[in-house]
């Protein structure tokens, strides 16, 4: 079962939330980086998500034992500090997502 802590069980509770989703993109070379759907920069667990950074979330799935099931992000990730020369360098290979 998922657990929540009581404040964000709370917040579910009012009905109507303001809840935003997050990609922390952690480079092969240990470079991070923070995006969001959200409108203005978040920041938590040492990371700032830029906003409006070009990517939706579908819902998200969950198994009958409430894991995560399935979840997609769609569009063009796209930020200043996503260079060309980065990409054509390889250095976003591999990189590893959280969301």
């Amino acid at each position: 079962m998922k657990s929540l802590s009581s404040a964000l069980q709370a917040h579910l509770d009012e009905g109507t939330t303001t809840l935003a989703w997050c990609w922390r993109i952690a480079r092969a070379d240990g470079v991070t980086f923070g995006f969001t759907d959200h409108d203005r920069t978040l920041s938590f667990d040492g990371t700032d998500f830029e906003p409006e950074s070009g990517l939706t979330a579908s819902e998200v799935r969950s198994g009958s034992d409430l894991s995560v099931d399935a979840q997609d992000a769609e569009g063009v990730l796209t930020s200043d500090r996503i260079t060309e020369t980065d990409i054509l360098d390889g250095r976003w290979d591999n990189a590893a997502v959280e969301v």
